[in-house]
């Protein structure tokens, strides 16, 4: 991994300084109680126990709502992602470092919970013109780079988490978190079938990575320079392998 790796305060410290961006878009609490949410397979023998190759202390020690990490063979994609728990801090347009404006961060919205057991989370990052922060999932534009690279690893603390890609498709600018109600499967579904229906070009689909009731799914989400209305998608499925 670029960033992070065991590797001290300092070092820390000068890789922050690199992050850029996350998404736009408002927070929504999580309920606390949600009747409707279908049981996934995440059983806890299932997590992917590995040694992890992230010093969560030192990223805490800079910003405590660092909670995840988030790297994509391939692609520029190797950074924190964050969450401000109570709604309180904007990591659209706050750094790492709690700075305000640019770079912002890597973040998830409270409306999805910390350990990526829902049946999807939402992901955002920026486009950069150098293709830092989210940047680089565009290299997913062309069908080959979408074929040949199809793993994302989420890192917590505690547990490894291996993601197949999908999906990577032109979807409208809609806040799909409002759009959808992804407490239930049937609104996940429908979700799905609009990216397949509504999608526009380019869109690639992984059918041997398409996501069962039982499997939970990531979908990544920036911005199209070009594309002030549209909204690139990246989508994983989370997978049961071993890595």
């Amino acid at each position: 991994m670029e960033k992070y790796v065991r590797i001290g305060v300092a070092a820390v410290i000068i890789a922050a300084a690199v992050l850029v961006g996350a998404i736009m878009f408002a927070k929504t609490p999580k309920e606390e109680s949600k009747a409707d949410v279908q049981e996934l397979n995440l059983d806890e023998d299932a997590k992917k126990k590995v040694d992890i190759p992230v010093d969560f202390d030192e990223l805490k020690k800079v910003n405590s709502d660092v909670y995840a990490y988030i790297e994509i063979p391939g692609t520029k994609v190797s950074y924190p992602i964050l969450q401000s728990a109570d709604g309180s801090i904007d990591y659209l347009n706050t750094t790492l470092e709690k700075t305000e404006g640019l770079p912002g961060s890597i973040y998830t919205e409270s409306i999805n919970s910390r350990d990526f057991h829902e049946n999807n989370t939402i992901i955002y990052g920026h486009d950069m013109n150098d293709g830092s922060m989210f940047g680089s999932l565009h290299d997913y534009d062309d069908e080959n780079f979408f074929r040949e690279h199809t793993k994302i690893n989420i890192y917590l603390p505690d547990e490894a988490i291996q993601y197949h890609v999908y999906a990577a498709v032109v979807f409208d600018d809609r806040y799909i978190p409002e759009s959808y109600n992804f407490d239930t499967l049937a609104e996940r579904s429908r979700f799905i079938e609009d990216i397949r229906n509504f999608g526009q070009q380019p869109a690639y689909f992984n059918e041997e990575f398409a996501p069962t009731d039982k499997d939970s799914m990531i979908t990544l989400s920036t911005c199209i320079s070009d594309q002030p209305s549209g909204r690139w998608l990246v989508i994983g499925v989370r997978s049961d392998e071993e890595f």
